[in-house]
């Protein structure tokens, strides 16, 4: 059981046949990056990172943010540097450059006579994607390059699909593009 990889004339990638074993579905470069075990490496501390989380997944007030904290600076755990609340904004705040900022739209919908006014707060799907394709752990995985899959019955290459969703709209996208 072979499977061939046929690419788009236009991506300049030759076509590739592996045997069943050996395939896999996209040929990208392995991330040289390490993996981030960090990941709250803004923050002060790993404990610093998790407080600032759970307070916002418990939608605390302020008043209830500081009591927590000065509750919690009498016990003896690692290292805890937050003092107050505006103390995890400011983390927040130094974090946030590394990623797309949320919007704010003021959606009107109109009941009984009346208009009510919602704020909806949403990130931008263009630039959470340009954040993800600058992300190096993440980006080299992007793939552009349509392919079309065939196996080896024993006698021919027939066409199959391992990602139904767009079958042959990506192929057909890249054959209506100019360079």
């Amino acid at each position: 059981d072979d499977i061939r990889a046929e690419y788009h004339l236009r991506s300049g990638i030759p076509t590739k046949t592996d045997h069943f074993a050996d395939f896999c579905c996209h040929t990208t470069a392995h991330s040289q990056v390490p993996e981030n075990t960090t990941p709250w490496e803004l923050f002060a501390s790993r404990i610093d990172f998790d407080f600032a989380e759970l307070i916002l997944k418990a939608n605390l007030t302020k008043l209830q943010t500081n009591e927590l904290i000065a509750l919690i600076r009498h016990a003896a755990f690692e290292r805890f540097s937050v003092t107050d609340y505006d103390g995890i904004c400011k983390m927040w705040d130094a974090a946030s450059p590394r990623h797309a900022n949320f919007k704010k739209e003021v959606i009107s919908v109109p009941h009984r006579d009346q208009k009510h006014k919602f704020d909806v707060w949403y990130r931008p799907l263009w630039d959470w994607t340009c954040d993800l394709l600058k992300d190096p752990r993440v980006g080299p995985h992007f793939v552009f390059d349509a392919q079309r899959l065939y196996e080896y019955d024993g006698q021919d290459f027939v066409h199959f699909f391992d990602e139904p969703w767009t079958a042959n709209a990506f192929w057909d996208s890249q054959v209506c593009m100019h360079y």
